[in-house]
């Protein structure tokens, strides 16, 4: 299909009307809180599957991270391509069927090996989503109205991973003494069937997202005949390593900050090893704070962001990230090491609120300095970053240090995490600055 094919417009009417903007956003949040849930309900998971398997927290960490970011983060780079070429719901509706049925067949793994390759799977069905959801986004709202949408749209972050927090809990509190026997199959235990009934339900959500309307493209690129340019991955990558400091400096800065974020998988075996609180205690002290904390940063984050630029501050989106990589450093390295479960709940409400803007500030800077047919590509590399350092070092990072730094000392996790957090938050922190004084220079240069 080429890219006049995709401008057909079905019903502009119905299309370009701000309450089905809304609807198409809402449903894309829910999509990324499916994605969420079944990406971290494993942090729940941590010591069955370690007793399961007999392995350590390093090898834990690598089924968290590297096993689902491995293929989430390069074939991110072909979906954002194809999310600037094709039909992007339906990019999206066969990544939620994939990434649904491998959450399902993690609980049927029954080697190391085994899920680790199925984690894999999670990763290459979700790495379909951002591209294609936030190129869609930038076309059916307005600059200054944008950040607030990749907000509400990024609130699946905090409501996914405090639904696989919190409901998780939950579930296993109710079916922590159950096992089934299927044929063929044989028998599952509880950590299993736990993957089975969050996997599963990801495909009436597919069902819902094959229904929507394609929005139709804007801002689109012209060659030099008037004619709609085809952009190549290759005149992506040109593009940006034409504004190399900026967009390096800031995607590598973004995905170091966003590590933090990682973290928080082991936030579970954090309380149930430090102070002796059951799953359901520790999925609701870490599900609460990122409900309450994630959402109202990217909520806050995104109206302040969208007044700054609709007050001409072009370079907001990286002050705002700027600021958020500050601003979290503080509660992430402090809150392990509260004496208390309760204190170090609080204090994460404060770690929670500064995580998620970095990453809606990197979509709106890609909208703000990037061609239409560029924007899922660009995106897509974002996400190569973001999955790379974030996603697959993120878990591995506290691992390490309770593996090799403290013997397997599992108790030790609390100064794993401290350590971690200390390491990443300045080395971000200065990334994004370079980047942010870099985006000035390209923002205010369109206006010459």
């Amino acid at each position: 299909m080429s890219t006049e094919e995709i401008k057909t417009e079905p019903d502009e009417h119905l299309e370009h009307t701000i309450r089905y903007a809304w609807f198409i956003t809402a449903l894309l949040m829910l999509c990324y809180t499916f994605s969420m849930l079944d990406r971290e309900i494993i942090s729940l998971l941590v010591e069955p599957i370690k007793a399961e398997f007999g392995i350590t927290d390093f090898e834990m960490g690598l089924l968290m991270g590297p096993a689902f970011s491995l293929f989430y983060t390069f074939m991110g780079i072909p979906l954002g391509w194809a999310a600037d070429r094709y039909n992007r719901k339906n990019l999206i509706t066969i990544g939620i069927t994939i990434w649904s049925i491998m959450t399902a067949f993690c609980g049927l793994a029954g080697t190391f090996m085994q899920l680790f390759i199925t984690r894999i799977g999670v990763g290459v069905g979700e790495a379909s989503l951002t591209p294609s959801a936030s190129s869609m986004l930038s076309d059916l709202f307005p600059k200054e109205k944008l950040p607030l949408a990749t907000s509400v749209y990024s609130l699946g972050v905090f409501i996914g991973s405090s639904l696989a927090m919190i409901g998780g809990g939950i579930l296993l509190s109710q079916i922590k003494d159950v096992t089934v026997t299927w044929p063929i199959i044989g028998t599952l235990e509880y950590w299993q069937l736990t993957f089975i009934i969050v996997g599963l339900p990801g495909l009436i959500l597919a069902i819902f997202i094959y229904q929507i309307i394609e929005p139709k493209r804007k801002g689109l690129a012209l060659d030099a005949e008037g004619q709609v340019e085809k952009v190549s991955l290759s005149k992506a990558f040109a593009h940006m390593w034409q504004n190399k400091k900026l967009f390096l400096n800031f995607f590598l800065g973004g995905s170091i900050i966003a590590t933090i974020g990682y973290h928080s998988v082991w936030y579970p075996s954090l309380f149930m090893r430090t102070w002796g609180w059951s799953e359901l205690e520790a999925a609701t002290a870490t599900g609460l704070p990122s409900l309450i904390g994630g959402v109202t940063g990217l909520v806050v984050g995104g109206i302040i962001m969208g007044k700054m630029i609709e007050k001409g501050r072009k370079d907001a989106a990286l002050y705002i990230a700027f600021i958020a990589a500050l601003g979290i450093g503080i509660p992430a390295v402090t809150m392990p090491l509260m004496p208390t479960g309760i204190l170090a709940a609080t204090v994460m409400i404060g770690a929670k609120l500064f995580v998620g803007i970095p990453l809606i500030s990197g979509i709106a800077m890609i909208r703000m300095s990037v061609p239409n047919q560029m924007r899922g590509q660009f995106t897509a590399l974002y996400f190569v970053f973001i999955g790379i350092v974030a996603t697959g070092i993120g878990p591995v990072i506290p691992g390490f240090f309770t593996t090799f730094l403290f013997n397997e000392n599992t108790e030790m996790i609390r100064y794993s995490l401290a350590i971690s957090a200390a390491i990443v938050v300045p080395i971000g922190s200065t990334m994004i600055w370079f980047g942010w004084q870099e985006y000035k220079k390209v923002v205010y240069a369109q206006e010459d």
